[in-house]
């Protein structure tokens, strides 16, 4: 790969100093006829002389921009109508002087600004010239000020070594678990007859699957194949070289119709299908974007090909068999319902009473059955999406992993908000498991494949699977051992045996605490009623060590908010440690708030990587995927449950980053670049809107942090709690009009209303002559009925919409010019872009006379859509 790297970047090299080279020409005889036109001109005192010189000579003169038609056209004119006001001028006195020396001023003040465009599209080039030379010298290299030496701390040291022996310790090393106890464990929770029957069903739908997957004749053929390649593309299981192979099959028919013929030969020999690595396959440690090493398998090709059909076809049935359990109202325990008294009673003194669950339980569990609920699990062989990379949208669906983590913290800070403003306490826990995936106990899969029915055939061919000859040198064939415990990260059969482990978890945590589990994968949350998230939480203690499991307990932790004093025995049940996502922690006094400890540590570290970049576009892309990305997602996403003192938090904690970050520069990202650029190339007086305008219009395309949050401050709510004193006066307000119109029932509607109610029921008869019930009893199932709550716990929930700058009249012609010169105008922009291009216009107008820097034909495109695909990989570790 190294040899493939180099190669690119000689080639990226070489197109950037064609273009350059061009560049550079049309620079010269710019500034050599302009420097003739002005030598001409200096002599002469006649302002019609000196004008009509100019008017001869501009429309020579070779601009930066040159050949786009839009840009010629008013050139020409522009030339055209001065040169008729001109001989306007010379018969005509009204043409004063002083008009003459506007038109003199405007077309010196062109030449400028083409020289400006020719001097910053040299060091545009300049710039993307340094990037793709490997011999560059770092940014610390031109520092003046700053030591960046090793005195900074890592926020978590790895010895790679011992990452190596931990996991040889774990991988060869058997767990037993109890076959017998798991099975009976599990078949407890499915003891009445309801649940029994659910049981068989799956049960059958598992062994019918088995039986039809295995039949299947030539499953394999050229579309399937590039499916399959496109998931491996989008994760981590392969490394580089073999995905620059893969990339290069995906559009080969030839190719592709070969491997599908070889492994389908495999598949009708499926009994008999082994690893085919007498030699070991190799466990290396990669470092994955965050700076952190996993242990990863190097995987032959086709045989990962081969096995993720296969896993992904058992994660889509499994999906489609377990996908139902949430729905079940008889099975999967939930929310409180009103008793037929309380119905009744209801349905007496409410005209129009609400008998159905349509309250906020009833959402939350809408949201747990459609995203939450086996989320990472494919929905079919087309579905190439990974929900563990943060980056990559879920086809068909745009949501992320992240985009799932952020809905579930809203939807915990907005239950907290609720919980405590009506009940008066609450619980949050948070946990994890240890080396989940690569400490998964074979005993324990083999056994819940078993309870779900799946049959021996298929258990002896994961059994295969699951014991791969391994080697944790880099010679072949030297010390190589058998798997015992753990499967591949990153594979599919990570989603399907690590699923189908978890998911028993979460029927579990259902059936024994009637709370419902919400999970990403082996990130664990309760929230909810403090008795019932103590019962949950002992529910996964048991769980985890039937089933030879180990909690996290770095990443667990638990907050118990009450107003009247804690249960202690409750108290004592729960996880210590914090509770946090991200760098978004919630306090024991409920405040959701940023843990400044942690930004300041790997705000250091940022500092010393930053300092390591070869080069300043090197840095910009390390600062927009550090400050752009990853501590825009950390903080939390805005949402109403925050209000927007969230959001003056963020903003403060960004200020305080890049005071820390530039402290040498007050705080200035733009202060501290424009040094660097005098160090390394000699330009001074570098404008803020080169930093930031877009790469696509000759700028840097640096990220500003606080624009993206300035967008959507506007549209958030202020403070949250005035939500719920607005649910408060809406519910009083419902009552009273309620009782209200009760009052005024006569004594025959009133009978007509139990006879309706109660079906003549002459035990509740002396309900006629009762008063309207208490406003406790008409609350008191408000989570599970309410619509006015549930209306709040929405607007609580939901996101703020960005609000975009407007595009005034005065700036709309220079974005017109801007759609025609690089045909992207003001519609085209992103709302980011749009704030930067608005808030700089006025400069880079008077500057360069336009809204771009450098011509579009002359752009290094291929070379700038590498620097937005380039991913940074952290040098230290900046996220565990």
């Amino acid at each position: 790969m190294a040899v493939q790297s180099s190669f690119l970047s000689q080639t990226l090299q070489s197109i950037t100093t064609t273009k350059m080279r061009e560049q550079n020409k049309r620079r010269q005889t710019f500034e050599a006829h302009k420097a003739e036109i002005l030598e001409a001109i200096e002599g002469s005192q006649d302002e019609r002389s000196r004008l009509d010189h100019l008017v001869r000579t501009f429309k020579k003169v070779s601009a930066s921009n040159k050949g786009i038609w839009y840009i010629d056209d008013d050139r020409r004119s522009t030339v055209g109508n001065v040169t008729r006001f001109l001989e306007q001028s010379r018969s005509d006195p009204s043409v004063s002087l002083s008009i003459l020396r506007g038109f003199e001023d405007s077309f010196l003040q062109k030449l400028d600004q083409e020289s400006q465009r020719f001097r910053f599209a040299d060091l545009y080039y300049r710039l993307l010239s340094e990037w793709t030379n490997p011999g560059s010298d770092p940014i610390a290299a031109s520092e003046t000020n700053e030591d960046l030496g090793g005195s900074y701390e890592h926020v978590q040291k790895y010895n790679l070594q011992k990452l190596k022996d931990k996991f040889s310790s774990v991988a060869f090393n058997p767990l037993e678990t109890d076959e017998i106890e798991i099975d009976s464990y599990m078949s407890s929770l499915f003891e009445d007859d309801h649940a029994a029957s659910k049981l068989e069903d799956v049960r059958n739908s598992m062994a019918a699957f088995g039986y039809e997957l295995k039949e299947r004749s030539a499953p394999f053929d050229k579309h399937v194949i590039v499916h399959c390649i496109r998931a491996l593309l989008t994760n981590d299981l392969l490394n580089d070289d073999a995905k620059s192979t893969l990339a290069e099959f995906e559009n080969n028919d030839l190719v592709l119709e070969e491997i599908a013929d070889v492994l389908n030969l495999r598949f009708a020999d499926l009994d008999n299908w082994t690893w085919e690595a007498d030699e070991g396959m190799y466990y290396e440690p990669r470092r994955q974007g965050n700076g952190k090493y996993r242990i990863m398998m190097d995987q032959d090709i086709l045989q990962a090909i081969f096995l993720h059909y296969i896993a992904v076809s058992w994660c889509v049935q499994l999906r489609s068999s377990f996908s139902d359990f949430p729905y079940d109202a008889k099975f999967w325990k939930g929310t409180v319902k009103k008793t037929s008294d309380q119905s009744k009673r209801c349905h007496f003194f409410l005209p129009t009473p609400t008998s159905s669950l349509s309250g906020v339980a009833e959402e939350q569990m809408k949201t747990f059955r459609e995203t939450f609920n086996l989320s990472p699990l494919p929905t079919s062989i087309q579905d190439t999406s990974d929900l563990y990379r943060e980056d990559k949208p879920n086809k068909g669906d745009n949501k992320t992993g992240k985009d799932i983590r952020q809905m579930l913290l809203h939807q915990i800070a907005t239950d907290v908000l609720i919980r405590r403003s009506f009940h008066g306490n609450v619980v949050v826990v948070q946990s994890d498991l240890q080396w989940y995936a690569s400490g998964l106990p074979h005993s324990t899969i083999f056994a819940i494949l078993r309870f779900w029915g799946i049959s021996e055939e298929w258990i002896a061919f994961f059994k295969k699977f699951a014991e791969a000859p391994l080697r944790m040198e880099e010679t072949p064939g030297q010390n190589v051992r058998i798997r015992q415990r753990g499967i591949p990260i990153t594979d599919a059969f990570e989603k399907l045996f690590g699923e189908i482990v978890l998911l028993s978890m979460d029927v579990a945590v259902n059936r024994l605490s009637k709370m419902t589990l919400v999970r990403f994968h082996d990130d664990l949350w309760l929230s909810g009623e403090p008795a019932q998230c103590a019962k949950a939480w002992q529910t996964i203690l048991e769980f985890v060590k039937v089933f030879g499991l180990d909690i996290n307990w770095t990443k667990t932790g638990s907050v118990y908010l009450a107003e009247n004093g804690k249960d202690g025995d409750i108290a004592s049940t729960l996880p210590p440690g914090p509770v946090c996502m991200g760098m978004l922690q919630l306090t024991p006094e409920g405040i959701w708030s940023i843990d400044q400890a942690q930004v300041s540590a790997h705000t250091r570290q940022l500092r010393k990587q930053l300092g390591k970049c070869k080069g300043v576009v090197m840095w910009i892309q390390t600062w927009n995927a550090c400050i752009g990305k990853f501590f825009q997602n950390v903080f939390g996403s805005p949402a109403n449950c925050f209000g927007q003192g969230h959001v003056d938090a963020i903003l403060q904690t960004f200020a305080q980053i890049q005071g820390e970050l530039f402290d040498d520069h007050s705080g200035s990202v733009t202060d501290y670049l424009r040094e660097q650029i005098k160090n390394r190339f000699g330009v001074e007086d570098v404008p803020d809107s080169f930093f930031f305008l877009p790469e696509e219009f000759g700028g840097l395309g640096l990220k500003n942090p606080f624009i993206p949050f300035f967008l959507l401050k506007e549209d958030l709510m202020k403070d949250p709690h005035d939500r719920i004193e607005e649910f408060r006066a809406e519910e009083r307000k419902a009552y009273k009009e309620h009782a209200e119109a009760f009052a005024a029932l006569t004594h025959a509607q009133r009978k007509h209303r139990f006879k309706y109610a109660f079906d003549e029921d002459k035990t509740h008869a002396s309900i006629i002559d009762e008063p309207f019930f208490s406003f406790e009893e008409y609350t008191m199932h408000r989570e599970a009925y309410s619509r006015l709550l549930k209306s709040a716990y929405l607007d609580l929930m939901a996101k703020p919409t960005v609000q975009d700058v407007q595009l005034t009249h005065e700036m709309k012609p220079w974005f017109d010019e801007l759609a025609h010169s690089h045909n992207t105008g003001w519609s085209g922009l992103a709302s980011e872009d749009k704030w930067i291009m608005d808030l700089y216009a006025e400069e880079l107008r008077k500057r360069f006379g336009a809204l771009s820097i450098v011509d579009r034909n002359l752009l290094p495109s291929g070379i700038m859509k590498l620097m937005q695909r380039k991913r940074v990989t952290w040098q230290l570790i900046f996220w565990d």
